[in-house]
């Protein structure tokens, strides 16, 4: 009798640990999925960063600040103005950049703040080899 408590138990701890293990890679693939047609050949070592803004009647320009690292951290690679609701640039692969947007919403300034990092996957394993192919690269800076 006490063999086969131990044993239910063993199998609940199996269970739940394979249960937390899978729905964390379901979650993880949800957030990315290889598309074939895009793999490079060679590591890439620079790719864009889309940065999601914005753009009405109160907001026609929006001023950005780009940071290397956190926004906390304080330390601005370059200043631009958006003019439409979707702006770029090219990042190195491996850094991490935050961008800060400034809105007016009712007269009252609204600040905006989002980060992100490229980095390299290898998708040999999913398409061809040699396949590499950018992982991240997008900020959100909308009012919502």
């Amino acid at each position: 009798m006490k063999y086969t408590s131990n044993i239910l138990k063993l199998l609940t701890w199996i269970f739940i640990f394979t249960a937390v293990h899978f729905s964390a890679c379901e979650q993880e693939d949800l957030d990315f999925y290889i598309d074939c047609d895009y793999c490079l050949e060679e590591i890439p070592v620079v790719d864009t960063i889309w940065v999601s803004l914005t753009i009405n009647d109160e907001n026609p320009r929006v001023p950005l600040e780009f940071y290397f690292g956190d926004y906390e951290d304080g330390e601005i690679d370059w200043i631009d103005t958006a003019t439409e609701e979707n702006f770029w640039l090219i990042s190195d692969i491996g850094v991490e950049y935050s961008v800060k947007a400034s809105y007016s919403v009712d007269g009252e300034p609204v600040v905006a703040i989002d980060g992100d990092k490229l980095q390299v996957v290898n998708g040999e394993g999913e398409c061809y080899a040699p396949c590499y192919y950018t992982r991240g690269g997008t900020m959100d800076v909308r009012l919502k």
